[in-house]
């Protein structure tokens, strides 16, 4: 039964990755705005700033904090969104089997968080 109990133990470690090996400390984001297209869009949060032309894909760097996506054109258009990050499930599982150690990894590296994988910016003409 012991060796039954170690196995269990031991495959559940395995499986139970830290975020930062499993999903990594970036992440493709896609923006689009509505109701103009073509609009320059700066996207930025606390570990960087990157410039697109929606509706495109980037890489963001992950944090704890908001994504915040400005956009514009030169028709007048303008827009402003802000998403949340969310905890990533891998974090979870690192947490349980690897502890605080890993966990704080995580959480300073972005590879605890996630956004949401599709942006729609609201545009406004002004």
């Amino acid at each position: 039964m012991k060796s039954l109990t170690g196995f269990i133990f031991l495959a559940l470690f395995a499986l139970s990755a830290c975020a930062s090996i499993t999903t990594g400390s970036t992440q493709s984001v896609a923006v689009d705005t509505n109701p103009s297209k073509k609009c320059e869009c700066k996207l930025s949060n606390d570990k960087g700033v990157w410039s697109i032309t929606s509706p495109s894909v980037t890489t963001v760097t992950k944090a704890y904090s908001p994504l915040v996506i400005s956009c514009q054109n030169e028709s007048g258009w303008k827009g402003t969104a802000s998403v949340e990050s969310t905890t990533a499930g891998a974090a979870f599982g690192n947490i349980l089997a690897g502890g605080i150690i890993g966990g704080a990894v995580d959480m300073s590296t972005g590879a605890a968080y996630k956004y949401p994988a599709q942006i729609i910016v609201p545009l406004h003409k002004e």
